[in-house]
Order: C-alpha cells, then structure tokens, then sequence
C-alpha cells in the first residue's frame, strides 16, 4: 500500500467532511528551469459500486421520509445533572409504592376496595401525565425547541418511571385478586398496564444508562414529526428500535389473533418464522393487540396494533447485529484498501469492513463519518475481520477510512429510506 505523508492524511480527513467532497487532480505546470522537482501525490481510485444483497432483512415500522420534521444523529456522554434526577425520582417512586401497599392491607374489607379503587383511578391520572410529557417533549423537538440531549432525558425519565409504575400497577393488581374485584376493574388495570408497556422502550433504557453513566457513551439517532418519533441506537452487539407512529392510533374496533398472525407473516417475515425457537404471544385489551417475541437468536420483537385502523403504531425492537440482513453493499477501492459497507436503511445498522485490495487480507483502520460541511467524528476503528457498527445518518455522507501505515479511501454514500428497504 502507497504511504501518504501524514500531513496529507489531514487534509484529506478535513476535505471529506463535505458531502462529495473529492482530492483535486494536480494542475499542470510549465517545466521547471533548475533542479527536477517531485512528483505531485496522487491517490489511486477506482469508482465504488453498490450491490443488492440477496436475503429477507428484517422489516420496521419506519416514519416516511417527506414526514421527518427534524432529525439528528449524535455521541452522548454521561451527565451527572440528569443521573441525579433519575435516582431522586426512582427513591420517590419506590417509597410511594410502599406506602400504598400498606395503607391498601389495612381497615375493613370495604375500605380497602376503595382505597384500591382511588389508588387505581390515580395511577390512570399518572399515565396520562407521562403521554402528555411524551407529546409535548416530542413535538418541542420536532418544532427546534428542545436539543436532542433534552429530549432524551425527559424520554428516559418517563422510561424509568413507568418501570416503577409497573411495579405499582403490579401491587394494585395483586390486592385486585385477592378482594375479586369486578371485571371493570380489571379491565382498567390490563389498559394501564399495556400505556406503560407503550411508553418505555429500548432506546430510552440505553440512554438512561448512558447519562447515568451505566454505559460508555453513544451515539443516537431521532427522527421525528410533530407527534411521532423514531429512536436508535447500538448497544455492544445489538442494535435498538423504538418507533411511536401516534397516527396510526385511533382507538375502538377489535383485531383478532388471527388478524395479527397474518400481518406479521406478511410484514415480518423474518421475526415470525423465528419465533417458534423462543416464547411469543398475542395478546391485548381489545382495541389494541400486542405481538411479543422473545428469546430468539435473532433478538426480541414487540409490536402494538391498532384495532380501529389495523395499523401497528409502536415498534419496539431488539435485534442481534450478528443476525442484521443487509439489503446493499457498496465496495470502493481505494489507496490499496478495499472498503466494504452493508448498509440499510436512515437510522439503521451500518457495518464497514476493511480488507487488503490485493491479498484480501483484513485491515486495522480508523473509521470517521463526516457531513454538511461539518469536522468528521471517529465512530470506530476495525480490529481483524470484525465490521464496525454505527448508524446511518439522514442525508448523504462520506466515510473516510485510515488504516494504520496511513493509505485511505472515502466512500460517499446517500442513504435511502426505511420505506425503500423493506
């Protein structure tokens, strides 16, 4: 491989970062009178390629490109002001949770029915605070009114709420049992427990972990609307959905189980011919149906489907990046490098391998992602034969690879839509 000088390789990491940017060719000049002077460097390229890649990807529950109101794709790091908050609400939550369970074991038979009945009526009353929270945050963002890094705090922290809450709601339901309440009662109780299902998810638990500090820092990717959202992020060797598509909801209307099989054997393949190797189930509170797989080599699956217009509206996922389909490779050689990125979709898994153009052999590299004119960030450097993962940014981008006795490639590519993809 051709060693560039390494004040080169700067100005090459720097020239990338624009979208297309491309090392001018040198310009002719007039034969110079004393001395031979060097030849100018060039670096060897040949023209990059895309390939479809055979196989059944894994499909999403995506937002439509021409929706995206704003979007963002960023490295967040631990922050001690929103960790602090987390462990003040999870103290305040867990003693809450306590008392109601003893003041719920005391007085006659009849008080307790109707301290359940009040305690039951409030955590209905907290649900709808934490959806509205939600709303709010999420349409804020959309509208540039609130950072990313704020909106995932209130995000995450209505996740670990509603962690708590599950732990009330599950007090509540145990004294429902034990005094045999009405069927109405239990009826609310089921719908409350499928609204907090709803608002946590993956993503939101990475991010806890990563401003708590539980986790190294990480990048992840929003795309948002005024009332949707879509969250990902790669955890180590998985990589994380949440999807919210609140116009899909529109309540009333029944979905059978029978409804639900046949929308997953259609929509998702891939989950539903793997779901026999785990434990899986359809189940819900009438209006809605939820499908869960769980326990498979290819990771977990929770979709939430609407009765009223037979549309899922939320995605929760969790998917082995050892099990991740591509749908393209794009190849470019480059510099005696041959760069190889699987690619999907706008904010889904992207995989970059480096080997030798001429042996095939795998190369150490350093990998960085640069766009709109802004500096290139390190997203990871390839040790032996494994990619390194990250996630495709809205827009298009240029990877600009390094290996170690300095000869680099850039790849441009332009990502397409999770609609395109599946």
């Amino acid at each position: 491989m051709r060693l560039l000088p390494l004040a080169l390789v700067g100005l090459l990491v720097t020239a990338t970062v624009g979208v297309g940017a491309v090392v001018p060719a040198p310009v002719a000049e007039p034969e110079p009178s004393g001395p031979a002077q060097p030849t100018p460097l060039q670096v060897s390229t040949t023209d990059q390629s895309t390939t479809e890649l055979a196989g059944t990807p894994t499909n999403v529950l995506a937002i439509p490109g021409p929706l995206v109101e704003r979007s963002d794709l960023r490295r967040h790091h631990v922050d001690l002001g929103p960790a602090a908050g987390f462990d003040t609400a999870a103290a305040t939550d867990s003693i809450a949770t306590s008392v109601i369970d003893r003041e719920l074991a005391a007085g006659s038979e009849a008080e307790q029915r109707q301290r359940l009945e009040h305690e039951v009526a409030a955590l209905e009353s907290t649900v709808t605070r934490l959806r509205q929270r939600e709303a709010a945050a999420i349409s804020a963002f959309a509208d540039g009114d609130r950072e990313p890094k704020a909106l995932l705090e209130e995000l995450a922290l209505i996740g670990g709420t509603v962690t708590r809450l599950q732990e009330r709601h599950d007090v509540l339901e145990a004294r429902a049992n034990t005094l045999e309440v009405d069927s109405s009662l239990a009826d609310r109780l089921t719908a409350i427990d499928y609204e907090l299902r709803m608002l946590d998810g993956p993503v939101r638990s990475y991010a806890e972990a990563v401003l708590s500090g539980d986790r190294s820092d990480g990048r992840v990717s929003i795309q948002a609307t005024d009332e949707s959202i879509e969250l990902t992020a790669i955890d180590g060797d998985e990589y994380l959905r949440e999807v919210y598509r609140m116009e899909n909801r529109r309540g009333g209307g029944e979905i059978t189980a029978g409804d639900v099989e046949t929308f997953a054997e259609e929509q998702y393949p891939v989950w539903w011919e793997q779901r026999s190797g785990g434990t899986w189930s359809i189940a819900g509170p009438g209006p809605i149906s939820v499908l869960s797989i769980n326990g498979i080599g290819l990771g977990s699956l929770q979709l939430f489907i609407d009765g009223g217009t037979g549309q899922p509206f939320v995605e929760h996922q969790r998917l082995s990046l050892d099990e991740f389909v591509a749908s393209q490779q794009t190849t470019k050689v480059q510099d005696g490098l041959e760069v190889r990125v699987q690619r999907s979709y706008i904010g889904g898994p992207l995989g970059v391998t480096v080997l030798d153009a001429e042996t095939g052999e795998s190369v150490d590299a350093t990998i960085r992602l640069g766009q709109n004119g802004q500096e290139s960030q390190e997203i990871g450097m390839t040790t032996g034969s494994a990619p390194v993962w990250t996630l495709t940014p809205r827009g298009e981008f240029t990877l600009t690879v390094i290996s170690e006795d300095d000869s680099a490639a850039f790849v441009e590519i332009t990502p397409q839509e999770a609609t395109e993809a599946v």
